[in-house]
């Protein structure tokens, strides 16, 4: 029997990944339609996400997560939770397909935050990369052309925010396990979303109660997918599975919602996606780089 080969595999489940967020992102934008506010939606998002990963993270780590990164664990969790208001109030006011397109410019503002806040050296054509991909984010928004509205802008906030958690991660990763960044990160937003929950409740029905266990579930599968493609192979490889997100949520805003995208839409996320995969190689070159140079050294 043939074994599958690890780019496969990896490649598959990032595939899987991005088909969970087009669900995951179709059920926000479908609960706030029947009248959930985002800020319920995201309490419940967190609440049965946190349900199916604690067991996980438990299991992993052996007991409740040790850490010593305090500070920047509150951090990352205030930036994932500031992200999420954002975002989950941004689907529900834009088509589905541009704030999908949009989300790809959160590795744009990693990078940028990682030159400025960890001195990492970011050199001319990852800069003229970023540049491109904020032009992408022009394409999609057309400001002048199209009435640059509240939706549009919580999206970016909301990928801005979610480049902090990105930066924070990536600070914390020489000391702290990915399972116990991910356990403090989703307990942190869980209980920050619940007073807002409750000051905008709406007593879910059966189907949306179901709905929003599902999105807390697909939350976990993608996320448990997406690291696991990132261990079996290198990020540059697998990174352009990520952009089938596009056509899936453009299925299914089409068959859900009803909704098309123009073809300035799918112009733009091409740029932004295609900045950001150019800088994934730059990222990745750089590694194999210094890894190189270190072995060089220690001979």
């Amino acid at each position: 029997m043939t074994a599958f080969s690890p780019l496969l595999v990896a490649a598959s489940l990032m595939t899987l990944s991005a088909t969970t967020i087009a669900v995951g992102n179709t059920l926000i934008r479908s609960l706030g339609d029947i009248g959930i506010h985002p800020f319920e939606i995201a309490f419940f998002r967190c609440a049965f996400g946190f349900a199916t990963a604690a067991p996980i993270v438990l299991w992993q780590t052996g007991g409740w997560p040790r850490t010593t990164a305090v500070r920047p664990l509150i951090a990352s969790g205030l930036c994932h939770y500031a992200s999420m208001l954002c975002f989950f109030t941004g689907v529900t006011l834009m088509p589905l397909n541009e704030s999908a397109a949009l989300s790809f410019a959160t590795p744009l503002f990693a990078t940028v935050g990682v030159a400025l806040f960890l001195g990492e050296t970011v050199r001319a054509r990852r800069w003229i990369a970023i540049v491109v991909g904020f032009i992408g984010v022009l394409i999609v928004l057309r400001p002048g052309a199209v009435p640059l509205g509240l939706g549009p802008v919580l999206v970016i906030l909301s990928t801005v925010t979610f480049a902090g958690v990105t930066v924070l991660v990536k600070m914390m990763s020489g000391t702290e396990k990915t399972a116990t960044v991910v356990f403090y990160q989703s307990l942190t937003v869980m209980v920050l979303t619940f007073p807002l929950a409750v000051w905008h409740w709406t007593t879910p029905s059966l189907p949306a109660f179901v709905a929003l266990a599902a999105l807390g579930a697909l939350s976990t599968l993608g996320w448990l997918c997406f690291t696991r493609a990132f261990a079996l192979a290198d990020a540059s490889a697998i990174l352009p599975f990520e952009f089938t997100r596009m056509p899936f949520i453009a299925i299914l805003a089409y068959l859900v919602l009803g909704e098309v995208p123009d073809k300035w839409t799918w112009v733009g996320a091409a740029v932004i996606f295609g900045s950001t995969l150019y800088i994934a190689h730059r990222e990745h070159a750089a590694h194999k780089r210094d890894q190189i140079q270190r072995r060089t050294e220690e001979q």
